[in-house]
Formats: C-alpha cells, sequence, structure tokens
C-alpha cells in the first residue's frame, strides 16, 4: 500500500482584500500583496503575466533563478512548462488536421499498428488528445496495479518505450471515461513525425513557436541556456536545494518537455484567439471535443481544461514535474488570461511523498488571482507583525479533558505545546477528538472499527446490508480486509487506537473513522444507511498524521499568533487567538476554544 499523501490546502487567515471596485493601481497593489502572503513563507518563487482586453496589466518575477549564482527570476527567464506543453502539442495536431494530413477519428493502428494491436483500431487520435483512450501505459504515473514506468535520465526510444508496453490492456472502453496519460502524447509527438516527415521540435518550432512569435520557446533543448531558471525543491520550508539528475526529455516528448517564458505563452495565447495558428472552428474544437472529467462539470479537451471559477468559464492547463509548477488559462467572457510559471516545488513529485501541496500555483494561487481580478474578496495568509504582542511568560488553556495547550515566551520567541494523556499534536487534534454522537449508525461503525483492527469478524455481516454482506461475510471478503490491514501495518507501524472524529449526513451518514497507527494515521469512511447497515466504505484522505508536539508561534496582531502548517510537515495553516480568559484556534474553517486554566507566572 502506498503511504496517504495528503494535500494540505493552505486556508485563507488574516489579511482579507474587500472586494470594491478595482482601479488598476489598486488591483495591482492587491495581487502584490497576494504574492507577498506567498513568498514570506518562501511558498512562491518564478514569474506572473496577467493580461486583460489584450494587455499585460501586471508582469513581475519573484525570488532566484539561480539561487547559488544569485540571479532572479526575470521577465527573460526560461522555465521547463510541464504539461502546459500538452496544449501547445494539441494545436501542432490541429494544424496538421487543418491541411488534410490527420484526422481526429484516426486510428492509432494507423500509425502503431503493432503496439496494442487488439485495441489499437478502437483508439483515435480524439482519445489520446482529451485523455479518454483507456490505455494503461503511462509515464510519470504508475496505478495500484503496477501500469505504468517513471522517467529516467538516459534517453530512450520510441520503440523500446513500445517494447516495454507490449503486454498492455484497456482500463476501459476509448471515449468512455477520463484518465490523464502522458504517454498518449508522446505518441501524438510520434504521430506529429511520422505525418510532417519532421522532428517534433523543428515541427512545433515551424508550425507553432514561429508563427506566434516564440522566440524563447523550444522543446528539449532551451533557446538561451544563461536564461533557464534552475529547478529546487523545499518550497515553503527554510531553504531551497537545487535539483541536480532531471530525468531525459525524450521520455516525455510532446507531453512534457518544453521550455519557455511568461511572455511567449502569452504571445502563444494570444495568437490562438486571433486565428493567427488556427481558424477559429478549430480553436472551437480544442474545447468542445471534450472528455467528462467525472469531477463537477470539468470536461478534457484537446490539450485543455474547461471548468468554472467564480461562476466564470474557465479554459486552463497546468503542470507539475520536479522543481517546475506552471499554469496558463484564460476567462474567455472576460478576456483575462492568467500565466504562472514557478521554479520550486515542495518535493519530488515523481519519487517523494509529502503531506502538503506540492506547489501553490495550481489551485490556491490561481483560485484568489482570479477572485481579485473579478473583484472578489480573497483571504491572505497573515504576514507577522512586532514581536511582543503579548505580554507573558506562559499559560496554559484546556480544549478538553485530555488535550491542553501551553503557550511559553522563551526568550521573546513565543511557542505552543501540546500536553495531555497521550502525546498529541495540534494539528490533527480535529482527528484526535471523539464525536459527540451516541447514534446506532455510531455503534455500527465502532463494531467494524473493533473487528478490523482485532482480526476478529464474528458477526461483523450482521451489520452490513444486503450487499456487503457478500463482502464483510466471506472469507474472500475477509482476507481483503486483513491484507489492507497487515500492509498498513508495514506503512504505518504498530497500531495505537481509533476513535470517530466526524458524522455527516442525516438518515444516511458517512461515519469518519480515524485509526491511529505508531508512524501513520490512516482514516476510513463508512457509509451507513437509515437501517443502520454498512453500504459502502472509501479512505479517507482528509485524516493528517503529525507527531509534532512543539511549534513556532509567528505575532500577527494583538494578541494573535500564526502557525505555519506546511513547515511542520505539510500540515494545515493555523491561527491562535487570546484574550484574558480563552483561547480560540482556527484552521479557517471551524474554531475550537480553550479555557485558561493556568495565570502567567
Amino acid at each position: 500500500m502506498k503511504k496517504l499523501i495528503i494535500i494540505a490546502l493552505i486556508l485563507g487567515l488574516g489579511y482579507s482584500s474587500s472586494g470594491q471596485s478595482n482601479t488598476k493601481k489598486e488591483l495591482e497593489t492587491k495581487i502584490d500583496r497576494l504574492f507577498e502572503s506567498y513568498t514570506h513563507y518562501n511558498r512562491f518563487v518564478g514569474n506572473v503575466l496577467i493580461a486583460k482586453d489584450n494587455k499585460i496589466i501586471y508582469e513581475k518575477s519573484f525570488g532566484y533563478a539561480d539561487l547559488e549564482g544569485q540571479k532572479k527570476n526575470n521577465k527573460a527567464s526560461i522555465f521547463n512548462i510541464a504539461s502546459l506543453t500538452k496544449s501547445l502539442t494539441a494545436v501542432g495536431i490541429m494544424k496538421l488536421v487543418e491541411n488534410g494530413q490527420l484526422s481526429l477519428e484516426t486510428p492509432l493502428s494507423t500509425y502503431f499498428p503493432n503496439f496494442v494491436p487488439e485495441y489499437s483500431s478502437q483508439i483515435t487520435i480524439q482519445h489520446l488528445l482529451n485523455n479518454s483512450s483507456g490505455i494503461q501505459a503511462n509515464i510519470g504515473r504508475v496505478d495500484d496495479q503496477g501500469n505504468g514506468l517513471m522517467p529516467e535520465i538516459s534517453e530512450i526510444s520510441i520503440d523500446e518505450l513500445l517494447a516495454k508496453f507490449k503486454d498492455s490492456k484497456l482500463n476501459f472502453e476509448p471515449g468512455t471515461a477520463y484518465e490523464y496519460n502522458n504517454f498518449g502524447y508522446l505518441l501524438l509527438a510520434n504521430i506529429i513525425e511520422k505525418v510532417s516527415r519532421q522532428s517534433y521540435a523543428s515541427f512545433m518550432q515551424q508550425a507553432v513557436f514561429k508563427p506566434a512569435g516564440m522566440k524563447s520557446t523550444s522543446s528539449a533543448t532551451v533557446a538561451n541556456v544563461s536564461e533557464m531558471a534552475h529547478p529546487y525543491f523545499g518550497l515553503g520550508m527554510e531553504e531551497l536545494e537545487k535539483f541536480t539528475t532531471p530525468f531525459h526529455p525524450s521520455w516525455l516528448m510532446g507531453a512534457a518537455d518544453v521550455n519557455s517564458t511568461a511572455g511567449d505563452l502569452y504571445k502563444f495565447m494570444h495568437a490562438l484567439d486571433k486565428g493567427t495558428l488556427l481558424t477559429a472552428a478549430s480553436v472551437n474544437q480544442l474545447y468542445t471535443r471534450s472528455q467528462d472529467m467525472g469531477v463537477n462539470k470539468m470536461t478534457s479537451g484537446l490539450g485543455w481544461v474547461i471548468d468554472q471559477k467564480e461562476g466564470e468559464r474557465w479554459i486552463y492547463n497546468s503542470g507539475l514535474l520536479p522543481g517546475y509548477a506552471s499554469m496558463m488559462g484564460s476567462l474567455p467572457e472576460q478576456n483575462i488570461k492568467v500565466i504562472i510559471l514557478s521554479n520550486a516545488t515542495s518535493v519530488n513529485p515523481v519519487t517523494d511523498e509529502f503531506q502538503g501541496a506540492i506547489s501553490f500555483v495550481e489551485g490556491e494561487i490561481t483560485d484568489k488571482i482570479v477572485a481579485l481580478l473579478l473583484d472578489k474578496p480573497v483571504e491572505l495568509t497573515p504576514i507577522p507583525t512586532q514581536k511582543n504582542n503579548v505580554s507573558l511568560s506562559k499559560k496554559a488553556f484546556q480544549l478538553d479533558t485530555d488535550h491542553t495547550l501551553v503557550i511559553k515566551n522563551e526568550g521573546g520567541n513565543y511557542f505552543l505545546e501540546t500536553t495531555g494523556k497521550t502525546p498529541w499534536s495540534i494539528f490533527t487534534y480535529a482527528f484526535s477528538k471523539d464525536a459527540n454522537d451516541k447514534s446506532e449508525a455510531v455503534k455500527t461503525a465502532l463494531f467494524f472499527a473493533k473487528a478490523w483492527s482485532t482480526q476478529q469478524f464474528e458477526g461483523l455481516s450482521a451489520y452490513g446490508n444486503e450487499q456487503m454482506k457478500g463482502f464483510l461475510g466471506t472469507q474472500q471478503g475477509q482476507d481483503q480486509l486483513k491484507g489492507m490491514w497487515a500492509n498498513f501495518i508495514n506503512d504505518a507501524g504498530e497500531f495505537i487506537a481509533y476513535n470517530i472524529y466526524k458524522i455527516q449526513g442525516e438518515e444516511g451518514k458517512n461515519v469518519h473513522i480515524r485509526f491511529h497507527f505508531e508512524i501513520l494515521d490512516i482514516g476510513m469512511v463508512l457509509s451507513v444507511n437509515a437501517e443502520n447497515k454498512i453500504q459502502g466504505m472509501f479512505m479517507d484522505d482528509a485524516v493528517k498524521t503529525s507527531h509534532v508536539t512543539k511549534v513556532a508561534l509567528v505575532p500577527v496582531g494583538e494578541n494573535k499568533f500564526f502557525i505555519d502548517g506546511y513547515r511542520n510537515g505539510g500540515m494545515q495553516d493555523l491561527v491562535i487567538t487570546l484574550n484574558d480568559a480563552e483561547l480560540t484556534l482556527s484552521d479557517g474553517s471551524e474554531n475550537i476554544t480553550g479555557n485558561l486554566v493556568e495565570s502567567p507566572n
């Protein structure tokens, strides 16, 4: 079992940018404050470009392109744009379609007749473009059955990859579902080479980069090596560390091998809009030849994702590689374009596990920029104020009978420590406290938790509905539960305890159980019907693991402290507010109160 990788959303805390009519200067100030809140905690390094009505209204650089050489990022800085490459490749394919050399319905077997021959005639160019091919073969992603390969430092040919994937199957019928696939775009890059009789790099230069005026953009190589932004790990931490062992671009040609600048990507998006690269009909197909992604109303177009933000249509693509994160998107009805390129990630997303976000580019930063552009309020991570804003040496606050917080002033620096019957972390208190619920649904969940943790399943089938009885009451089903538990022990260490921390729903309930192990906490959600029978179960990825019992407090206002959760294992940020008699702990969605039990020394 893979260890849980829990992405921590950095909850908005502190400064609120009010929704008022923006002048250009006011908007620039608000965006500056947004990036100040990220750069102060080392959560963003890179370049940002925003345009409205075909004019650049914000273009700034943050952090270093070369930390060792003390060279800062600037407008000319070149980044690996990761999967934004796919948007460019899709335009290259559409050029061939417009020229009558290819069609979106052309089957994969036309160009690779010996690759999974029993399936390739069913897979079309469109399926590859909108990630609906269903092929198991993938690069940069390995599923639970071991399908897929991770890129390596050494060069690889398409024939070598096809040989490695010769036994690949389909996960679903092409065109019926969505599954992100990098290998599909490598196949598309090779189809471009077969049809155009040029290398992918040469064709893209001639058909896309040059017509759009993208002078600093290239495939696999770097147009100006001196302007390359080096990749770094350690985003959000004290220091950044240079990534020195990148994989060979041949593994992801057409999928994630292009290097470019924010300015060039703006030229690309602008060229699409004004018909320089494709006809309006072809551009429309990029966004309408789509596959439902199974999340809200998101669809995967041809190299683009079509979504909604703040009630507006949002067309975008994003990318992530070791040391690089990228996003380009547009609000077409508002004629707004946003491009963000970064040369730092928290860890290597290919090999390392981390509970926090790998980057803040897609999601947090993008969401907040869009909100500001649409004159909506945004909550920002608070910036430190003066240190000596609280006169105390020590105070203790009780959250409940088992959990107490102690705040100390040690030489002018403030710290928070947790105390109680057993060690616990401020970051996992929400999962540690027992839900105040004695319902029959909870009794069902408790029976399941005891049966699973003791491996004693007698009587468990009686707690399942008709469908689940066939799982909970059979040897095959119980063996699966035993196998999962053995994997937990192997990855998470010795089992300690379990508790129910949240119940959701009215008649039917989702009961959230936290299993606490020596190394990791693992969550399970039981879906319990109105008859209090288990009707389903799934992993609860919201459960976080932290063994941190002492954290630094950052003064951010009068009697208010910020806790940098990201720097403490990728956890959620917290804010502590004090008054004479109590403490309030906020994670951005819930406020928890503790009562003073010890006066200052």
